[in-house]
């Protein structure tokens, strides 16, 4: 069972939570503050092109892990943003001073631009998962374009600042995916750890999960929207804290590491990054400490 430090923890978690809620329907980011007239619909200037090799291949910069050598660890949350669960994944987060990633979906986005705004203002970072989150390589070209351009210049027009990740959903992508991830700068972040919390798994097992998962450099993903996520989220907190890790965003981690370059043949399709091993048997949980 949660330990009695964790309970009071959860208890001010939530105290946070309801004042972050009634507090979004006024705040507005600090980058948004500024004056917004400047926020263009267009693309920045001087990014990168894509680089195309001699052999008909496109390079992409990928992350699906960190530094080996760093005790460090992102928290990653999809889908959102969700107006009941990003509130209190934002009060937990908040109550720790743990930095995360929030890969948004931009119908999402453009619904709750508030929580958009409060995920930013919290000193997180965005990352793009798609305006409406189609597997992208069922897509035409002109589609492409389209589901990640448009959500680059949402998450512009609200902070003042444009995503730097793309993750595509399910992890899939193509050769046009990577030409267009080069066209607008955006690196490729992918997950070492999957929590699983799509599936029907309850909170201890999933908790146990990511533990025996985690390594140095590890990528969690989790969603924004699983109560299961919620439950447990407080004591992986405590018990990678105990365990001496650093939570990092994925620019964070990016700057930490060297990102592999990937040489993919136009038209080939990646598959996702494997998923976790199977989790153990369901039992008593607690936060886990050496």
């Amino acid at each position: 069972m949660l330990s009695q430090r964790t309970l009071l923890a959860l208890t001010a978690v939530m105290a946070v939570a309801a004042f972050i809620a009634a507090a979004s329907l006024s705040i507005t980011a600090r980058a948004a503050s500024r004056d917004m007239s400047c926020a263009r619909d267009v693309l920045p200037e001087n990014i990168p092109d894509f680089n195309r090799a001699e052999d008909n291949a496109l390079l992409v910069r990928e992350l699906r892990h960190g530094n080996p050598g760093l005790r460090e660890v992102a928290l990653t949350f999809d889908d959102g943003p969700h107006p009941l669960y990003t509130a209190r994944i934002l009060a937990i987060l908040h109550y720790y001073r743990v930095p995360a990633t929030f890969f948004m979906v931009g119908v999402q986005g453009a619904r709750y631009p508030q929580w958009v705004k409060m995920v930013f203002q919290e000193g997180h970072e965005i990352g793009n998962q798609t305006y409406d989150h189609f597997r992208l390589v069922h897509l035409p070209y002109s589609e492409q374009v389209y589901q990640i351009e448009e959500f680059q210049r949402l998450i512009f027009k609200l902070t003042g600042v444009y995503p730097r990740f793309l993750r595509p959903p399910g992890g899939q992508y193509n050769a046009q995916t990577i030409e267009l991830m080069n066209r607008n700068g955006l690196a490729l972040g992918l997950w070492s750890v999957n929590s699983k919390d799509v599936a029907d798994v309850d909170a201890e097992t999933m908790y146990r999960s990511i533990l025996r998962d985690t390594e140095n450099g590890s990528i969690i993903l989790m969603h924004d929207g699983s109560p299961a996520t919620l439950e447990m989220l407080p004591a992986l907190i405590e018990t990678l804290t105990r365990r001496g890790y650093t939570f990092v965003t994925m620019s964070q981690m990016l700057a930490h590491a060297r990102p592999e370059v990937l040489r993919r043949p136009l038209g080939e399709t990646s598959a996702p990054p494997p998923a976790s091993p199977e989790e153990p048997k369901k039992g008593h949980w607690k936060i886990i400490s050496y």
